[in-house]
């Protein structure tokens, strides 16, 4: 589908891409994983011509369209419903220029023959873009993204960023490009619309490029991981778990193999020093030397700054931490919370999960005393105080301060360097701690929120998405603190594996409601299944027994189906099967090829002795060269015969 090809990239000094390639195949489902700042963002916005490259390809297969979910937002008028059913151009071109055709009747008389084909054609792309069923279509991707039904015609610019990055999600999946490049869509979506678009993105034709730091979404979803690290692209088989076990694989054979190299360097230079005087042993000793120059020292991996630090536990309180009673919250005509009661008790971390719109924020907002309420109480339990976290509050730090006087401003007596272990295990070091908080990327000041916030914590935490715009080391490091922590935790986030960590109990919030199940998420995840599933066995013995027999029709309409779906596959079968052999060839062909380059970037090569080595290499590279062009040219007419009949309607 993609073909990345040599790609280098460098902003002065930092190297992005150093001479990378990467075949991304139909229908596959890809992860791009990798630090904060490595380039990630860079080369998925490479792909769509976003971003320059220094030198290199990339080639889209002809007729492919492809997409990117932007994390910045473009302004945009209208409805909600409206961005999303009318926000692909390419849609709307086709829509116009059939209209045009439809009243051009001049053409039509001039030269019907030209125009029926061109309105054929356009026709035929208006139902491949599901023209016919598009807002029907939009909708259900609204509502599967928690949009309620009244929300739709209401105008996209009255929502928060969050809910209009939704809409943007709900476009791109309604514009079901070839290929999908996403950069975090998690980001803004609540756990059950999470669960929603992975089931739906499982489904989906296209090929998918994902950057994620949600582990349980990727382990859901990806076959493959690429790793961007330090310039290089490495590739693993498998989802992140895999990606992972494979890596630590790599890396204890990588240093195997250096500490063997390392041996083996001594030993030879001892024997070099042992008899560089000697004149019997000159030949030999010359020859050690070259051999040491020729030799490609083994690189192992840069293993990243892991953290070894606790970070100080809050005091410790009474049983009671909270208690809510009878309490009375609404927003308008809205009643969000009537006569409702609850108990927090020291020690519970315990995730809130629910639908949108059911309540979770507002109840962890009134359990930090964030927003008011009508009626009722909210007793804190002794030597009970509160820290509450959410995304927009980063907005709130000192922008004037360095990274170093906004941790000071909480933690003034601390000693620096506590000060500065703290800092480097949420990823500040160096030169970091003196950068201004106003030049700080929005994932950078949430790792310093929570710095601030662990720093010296309350009893009570309460935690509104704490992973959000966190890489994924950032995040398992904060799971890390928050397991340690010996206080009171209350946490909405719509990671699950991050739950999965460091909670012992979730509060399922519905229609002003609490329901508690005990575990982890897994657990209720578990507990959750069950119940669906004892409802489903009680639905099938209350229904009475019907006996449903279909048409003639029906049946001759299924038959049908199935025969046009089978002659469609008799035609795909061996033209998928003959794309496969050429992709194969041509990932043979790139990657001896890079060998062959590499070869020649040696400046040996060309030293007096190498000639007929450097014009066989250069003939070899020559003979690749042209075997790579003529294996993308058969890759590019396969796809498109493949695509052609599966865009051509069943008949």
């Amino acid at each position: 589908m993609i073909y990345l090809q040599n790609l280098k990239k460098q902003f002065g000094p930092k190297v992005l891409f150093d001479d990378i390639s990467f075949h991304l195949r139909p229908k596959e489902r890809v992860g791009l994983v990798g630090e904060n700042g490595m380039g990630k963002t860079t080369l998925i916005r490479a792909v769509v011509n976003q971003e320059g490259l220094d030198s290199g390809k990339i080639v889209l297969r002809k007729g492919a369209r492809a997409a990117m979910l932007e994390q910045e937002l473009q302004s945009a008028g209208g409805t909600v419903l409206d961005r999303v059913v009318h926000g692909d151009s390419h849609f709307s071109d086709v829509q116009q220029e059939m209209s045009q055709l439809e009243n051009d009747s001049d053409y039509h008389e001039r030269a019907p023959e030209e125009w029926s084909k061109r309105y054929g054609h356009l026709q035929h792309e208006f139902e491949r873009l599901g023209g016919y069923e598009r807002e029907s279509r939009a909708k259900t991707i609204l509502l599967g993204l928690a949009f309620k039904v009244d929300q739709l015609d209401q105008p996209l610019e009255k929502f928060s960023g969050g809910w209009r990055m939704r809409a943007e999600l709900a476009r791109l999946l309604l514009q079901n490009p070839d290929v999908l490049l996403l950069d975090e869509p998690t980001n803004h979506l609540d756990l059950q619309s999470v669960i929603w678009l992975e089931s739906f993105l499982k489904n989906y034709d296209g090929s998918i490029l994902l950057i994620s730091h949600d582990r349980s979404f990727l382990n859901g979803l990806v076959d493959r991981i690429i790793e961007l690290d330090r310039g290089k692209l490495g590739v693993y088989t498998g989802n992140y778990d895999t990606y992972e076990r494979l890596k630590e694989e790599r890396i204890a054979q990588l240093e195997a193999e250096a500490a063997n190299q390392t041996r083996r360097v001594d030993q030879v230079q001892k024997f070099i020093e042992r008899f560089r005087a000697k004149n019997t042993k000159a030949t030999q000793v010359k020859s050690k030397i070259k051999m040491l120059e020729k030799m490609d020292k083994v690189e192992t991996f840069q293993q990243s700054k892991s953290i070894q630090f606790r970070f100080p536990q809050p005091k410790r309180t009474g049983r009671l931490v909270a208690e809510v009673r009878n309490l009375h919250k609404s927003y308008g005509d809205v009643t969000v919370y009537r006569d409702f009661s609850i108990l927090v008790e020291r020690g519970f971390k315990v995730a809130l999960v629910g639908e949108n719109g059911a309540g979770k924020s507002t109840l962890l907002k009134l359990l930090a005393g964030v927003v008011e309420y009508e009626q009722g109480d909210i007793i804190l339990g002794t030597n009970v105080t509160r820290a509450y976290f959410a995304q927009h509050q980063i907005e709130t730090l000192n922008g004037s301060h360095t990274v170093l006087e906004s941790l000071e401003e909480v933690a003034a007596n601390m000693p620096r360097t506590r000060k500065q272990s703290i800092l480097g295990a949420f990823l500040f070091s160096g030169d970091d701690v003196q950068k201004k908080v106003s030049v700080l990327s929005g994932g950078e000041r949430s790792r310093l929120s929570l710095a601030r916030m662990l720093a010296s914590p309350a009893p009570f935490l309460l935690l509104d998405e704490p992973t959000n715009h966190l890489d994924m080391r950032s995040c398992e490091m904060l799971a890390a603190a928050l397991t340690d922590y010996e206080g009171t935790l209350l946490t909405i986030s719509h990671d699950r594996y991050f739950l999965d960590g460091i909670i012992d109990r979730v509060w399922e919030v519905n229609a002003g409601t609490v329901k508690e199940y005990v575990g982890s998420y897994s657990d209720y995840e578990w507990a959750k299944s069950r119940e669906v599933e004892t409802a489903a066995a009680g639905d099938r013995e209350s229904a009475a027994p019907e006996k449903t027999s279909s048409s003639k029709k029906d049946k001759q309409r299924k038959r049908q189906e199935a025969e046009a779906r089978n002659q469609r596959y008799r035609q795909l079968k061996p033209l998928q099967d003959q794309l496969k052999k050429v992709e194969q060839k041509l990932e043979t062909i790139m990657q001896e090829k890079q060998e062959v380059d590499n070869r020649l970037a040696d400046s040996e090569m060309y030293q007096e002795d190498k000639k007929p080595q450097l014009k066989e290499t250069l003939e070899k590279q020559k003979d690749l060269a042209w075997k790579e062009g003529k294996l993308m040219k058969e890759w590019d007419l396969l796809s498109e015969k493949i695509e052609d009949i599966q865009n051509t309607p069943a008949t």
